[in-house]
């Protein structure tokens, strides 16, 4: 394609400096293309810096970062998006995320100004600038104003506080006990401020010759001095202190530099972050303002304020309470001057009653209104900073169609028949589970489903369909599969997807109201039936002995500014930076703040809520790494308090560079001793290949290379990141990445439909053979396949759901899987639960070359057979186990598995090419 767009950006940075600036854009739409780099020309107008563009094909938006061209800085953290139909030339200011279509707008904010600032806390203010200052001793000219009252607030001091990550490298390290995977966000090693311009750390070191240098701002891209400094410490040790004076950039020690004198106060500090102690405490319900001399003023958003005590609400009333005499309100808007409730008595009618609602305890408004107000609707009215907007209660238990308005329900009028007799379905212990991951309308959508409510929650409660030659679907194969719990992919409210339209399709990973279910299963989404049917889906699988566990995407909303949390409380429910920024862990533009007390609570509430109401079995928490240790310890406590056996697991990694300190950021690892489990991608590269290269091959796939990985995994990740086996989730594949069908196919194109099918019963029998928590994407069982499509979100019904034609078609390998979980099902020595009983009863092999073998003992926890032998054969030949001594009876081999004798062996056995071979004793 030979078209172009052409885009002119100017571009103004204060400092009027703009070596190495370049400008980084690519197609945005209709295609998301490839980005690519634009220089400035050289040529600065009265704005600053033009790059006159090219970018390729015929755009309706165009992508753009403005950046270093080492990548070392952005303008501003997150991309811009230019709306052509706006126009082709724009403006961009220097830390400003706006995108300004005319001259004069870009002007007026290309003056020096406050960009943004918040009270973090009584008397603390962060002001960012636009353009640095030079501090002096006293307030540098800031003042506050109570717009509300008219009032200064006298400003005592304003010192930097541009934030500093001193790091030490090399053997200083271990030295001063930082861990030894250091990272430049490790605070073992942080130097600490002693004042704006000096950062010191102290420690005793041995004797020897040390290297380090110091990374700043949590990056090795600026550093200081560019090259290591040596240090040698005499015979006997000495007390080292190492300091960083930031306005100069320049390091000493005290060995280097004994006498250096250093500086005391922050007069002379150049910066753009400012941290401003004011001389009271100004009400957070006010409009207040902070100017400097020479900047524009900006209004100041109260944010880490809103941490203390006296605005921590511990009630259990958020949102509303409904009885036929009266329905109370209660919201937690701190920062609120006024809110007030709106009534409807239908969804889409006209305001019946607005009603002015009253400051209560810590933070909170309420009201009660007298009457029945059941199956009315509601939204709350907040102003706040001078801004009226109408918001959904972010605690409402039901809505309107596509979330317009909250809705007021009777909660016991939405049980169905015998709801009072439905009992969770948990395990004694976390490995006892065999989960099955479903999305709602996968499920039962196929044509060939045999079901009649395609699409919907109940689908699950439908008995006795078949698929082509007969076969069993929907619950009736789940009971035929043996699995013991349905994941189900989020079914709490999700934005994506347009509730009135049937055909339009979404995983749901982009939450919106996180206490009701989505209405798009239900069979209608006006009033309560969403909420029965999905209580008739669990109670079904009750039924049935099956557990359901909920995907849950507390980690982020589906947008912010426009979501309700920041309609009510800006910024407050979101991580946001020192300048202002939403920090983006989740890779979808916001991170929900969980370490915010209100925040976390409204967590907690909420799971809470689904364990109480919905009967709901357990929690897969999607980038549960977000969440926070502190978090995921108080869910934890909270939910086993109710349910022993509640399930809790989630991802152990995030989807970007999070807010968050690394030390509360729940990666592998860091789940031991809480009661959760974590992913275990190690295990799933290790048997299919790295899932971000289609063509790599795994254990299972051909790959020689991976049995200390799978070895790893067949013990539970004991050595390696669990103190338990139900830390670890094994799985090969879920919803994310390719089917395990498509990848082998991707990764083997060339091997026969034989030896692929040998390929995907082997990677399963190591899940399924592994100490742990064994985990399988629904429609496994069947040679599942997407076309290989990687990332299905929203790829529509043809590529996402069950093809249960294919059950018919490879009724053997569900055979197969069916029997490796009525297996596992039935000896325990296949789900141990510590440890030490691991380290007890298994023990591997020797075996032939890229093959593994174990031996799991003595009537493993409490198991009925003495003894069990595994070997997983990858290798494209038969292979020779030597056995230890006695007689031993096979029970799996080939594609066959289960308890049944497939014959007796001594000495040694055959296990025939890509296959599984289980012996009893």
């Amino acid at each position: 394609d030979s078209t172009s767009t052409k885009v002119i950006v100017h571009y103004h940075r204060f400092d009027s400096n703009y070596t190495n600036w370049d400008v980084w854009m690519w197609p945005y739409q209709p295609v998301n293309g490839n980005g690519a780099a634009y220089q400035f020309t050289g040529t600065n107008d009265d704005f600053g810096a033009v790059a006159d563009t090219q970018v390729p094909g015929d755009n309706t938006q165009v992508g753009l970062i403005v950046r270093k061209n080492d990548w070392s800085e952005k303008n501003t953290p997150n991309d811009l998006h230019i709306d052509l139909a706006k126009g082709h030339e724009v403006w961009i200011v220097q830390g400003d995320p706006t995108i300004y279509y005319n001259l004069s707008d870009a002007q007026a904010a290309a003056i020096p100004s406050v960009s943004n600032a918040y009270l973090d806390d009584e008397k603390t203010v962060l002001a960012k600038l636009s353009m640095p200052m030079t501090l002096a001793d006293a307030a540098s000219g800031f003042t506050v104003i109570d717009k509300t009252t008219g009032e200064k607030i006298p400003v005592t001091s304003a010192v930097s506080a541009n934030p500093v990550t001193a790091v030490l490298v090399g053997d200083l390290q271990q030295a001063l006990g930082a861990a030894n995977n250091w990272s430049p966000d490790d605070d073992h090693t942080l130097l600490k401020k002693i004042n704006p311009n000096l950062y010191q750390l102290s420690g005793t070191l041995p004797a020897g010759t040390y290297q380090y240098k110091i990374a700043l701002d949590h990056s090795w891209n600026t550093s200081y001095p560019g090259n290591n400094v040596s240090l040698t410490v005499p015979e006997g040790g000495e007390k080292v202190t190492f300091t960083y004076i930031p306005s100069t950039n320049q390091v000493f020690d005290s060995v280097n530099h004994p006498n250096q004198a250093f500086p005391t106060s922050s007069a002379g500090v150049q910066t753009n972050l400012v941290q401003l102690t004011l001389a009271s405490a100004p009400d957070v319900t006010h409009n207040l303002d902070v100017a400097a001399d020479g900047y524009k003023a900006h209004n100041i958003l109260p944010r880490n304020v809103l941490n203390l005590p006296r605005y921590d609400y511990s009630g259990n009333d958020l949102g509303n309470v409904y009885s036929k005499d009266a329905t109370s309100f209660r919201v937690w808007a701190p920062t609120a001057s006024n809110v007030q409730l709106l009534l409807y008595n239908s969804e889409k009618g006209s305001i019946t009653k607005q009603l002015e609602m009253q400051k209560s305890d810590n933070g909170t408004w309420k009201l009660q209104v007298s009457g029945n107000l059941e199956n009315w609707y509601y939204l709350y009215q907040v102003t706040v900073n001078g801004t009226t907007q109408t918001a959904v209660d972010p605690y409402a238990r039901a809505i309107s169609v596509n979330a317009t308005r909250g809705m007021i329900v009777d909660l016991k009028a939405t049980d169905p028949a015998g709801w009072q007799g439905d009992h969770e379905q948990t395990p004694a212990n976390p490995v006892d589970e065999v989960i099955y991951e479903a999305h709602v309308r996968d499920f039962s959508i196929d044509a060939n489903s045999g079901m009649k409510n395609k699409g919907k929650y109940l689908a699950f409660t439908e008995h006795g369909t078949k698929g082509p030659d007969h076969v069993k679907t929907g619950i009736d194969s789940l009971k035929e599969l043996g699995i013991t719990t349905v994941q189900l992919q989020p079914v709490e409210e999700f934005n994506s997807i347009d509730e009135t339209q049937p055909d339009t399709y979404n995983w749901g990973y982009d939450p919106r109201n996180y206490n009701v279910p989505e209405g798009a299963y239900a069979t209608t989404p006006e009033g309560t039936a969403r909420i029965t049917e999905l209580k008739q889906l669990i109670q079904s699988l009750h039924q049935q002995r099956i557990g359901v566990n909920m995907d849950v995407v507390y980690n982020h909303t589906f947008d912010v500014m426009v979501s309700d949390f920041d309609k009510i409380v800006p910024q407050y429910y979101y991580r946001t930076d020192s300048n202002g920024n939403y920090t983006n862990g989740s890779g979808c533009g916001n991170e929900f703040a969980t370490e915010h007390p209100m925040a976390q609570k409204f967590v907690l509430d909420s799971v809470n809520y689904w364990v109480n109401e919905y009967h709901v079995d357990g929690f897969r928490f999607d980038l549960m790494a977000l969440l926070g240790k502190d978090t995921m310890a108080k869910i934890s406590n909270e939910l086993h308090a109710i349910n022993p056996g509640i399930v809790l697991y989630g991802e152990p990694w995030t989807g970007g560079t999070s807010g968050l300190s690394s030390d509360q950021l729940v990666t592998k690892g860091q789940q031991k001793g809480l009661g959760i489990g974590v992913f275990n991608d190690n295990i799933r590269n290790g048997l299919d290949g790295n899932v971000f290269d289609k063509t790599a091959q795994g254990f299972a796939t051909g790959d020689p290379n991976q049995v200390d990985v799978i070895k790893n995994g067949v013990i539970g990740s004991i050595q390696d990141f669990t103190s338990a086996p139900s830390e670890t989730i094994n799985y090969v594949t879920s919803h994310d990445n390719m089917t395990l069908w498509d990848k082998i196919l991707a990764s083997n194109p060339s091997d026969t439909e034989a030896d692929r099918i040998k390929m995907d019963e082997l990677a399963h029998a190591v899940v399924f053979t592994s100490q742990g928590v064994p985990f399988m994407q629904g429609g496994e069982e069947m040679l599942r396949t997407k076309g290989g499509n990687d990332n299905s979100y929203n790829a529509g019904d043809s590529v996402n759901q069950f093809d249960w034609s294919r059950k018919a078609q490879f009724k053997d390998v569900f055979d197969y899987f069916s029997s490796m979980i009525h297996l596992r099902n039935q000896h325990p020595a296949f789900r141990m639960t510590t440890a030490d009983q691991i380290k007890q009863n298994l023990t591997f092999l020797e075996s032939p070359t890229n093959t593994v073998a174990f031996e799991l003992k003595n009537y493993a926890n409490h198991d009925t057979w003495k003894n069990i032998i595994v070997m997983y054969n990858p290798n494209k030949t038969s292979q020779t186990l030597n056995l230890p001594s006695g007689d031993w009876t096979i029970v799996g081999l080939g594609d066959q598995i289960g308890e049944k004798s497939l014959g007796h062996v001594m000495g040694n056995v055959q296990v025939p090419a890509i296959s599984t071979l289980i012996l009893k004793q």
